[in-house]
């Protein structure tokens, strides 16, 4: 009896030693994406392709320098997740999607990180190509 329990308590401890870092990690990024306005924006530019392998896995950026709310909110993960930058309608204030991307004096934005490390793109066609054959 004590030795089916004590192999059960190691069988449970090693299932736990090996499932909790996986757990803790949060989701899974998408290792390319392409980031679209909202629906209640005017899109004035083109979708930006992002690579979280690049930022990631290159730059050696942890998630959490751009995804703030990442240990409070796990789920919440994505910029336009409800209560963060969700609101389309406006470019300035805190629930702005545009400024998440676009604030240049904030590290956690994409604009301001890049001027920040004086790395990466930093003009709006280095992000939002234009399409072939459109007016430059």
């Amino acid at each position: 009896m004590k030795r089916t329990l004590l192999i059960g308590l190691m069988a449970t401890a090693l299932v736990v030693a090996f499932a909790m870092p996986s757990l803790a990690a949060g989701p899974e990024a998408p290792k390319d994406l392409e980031i679209k306005a909202l629906p209640a924006m005017k899109a004035t530019q083109a979708p930006v392709k992002f690579s979280h392998a690049k930022h990631g896995t290159v730059a050696k950026i942890e998630c959490k320098e751009c995804h703030h709310k990442l240990d409070k909110s796990p789920k919440d993960y994505k910029c336009s997740s409800a209560g963060c930058h969700d609101d389309g309608a406006v470019k300035q204030g805190e629930k702005s999607f545009y400024i998440a991307y676009h604030k240049p004096a904030d590290a956690k934005s994409c604009l301001g990180c890049h001027k920040a490390k004086a790395k990466g793109p930093a003009k709006c066609t280095d992000c939002h190509p234009k399409a072939p054959g459109a007016a430059q």
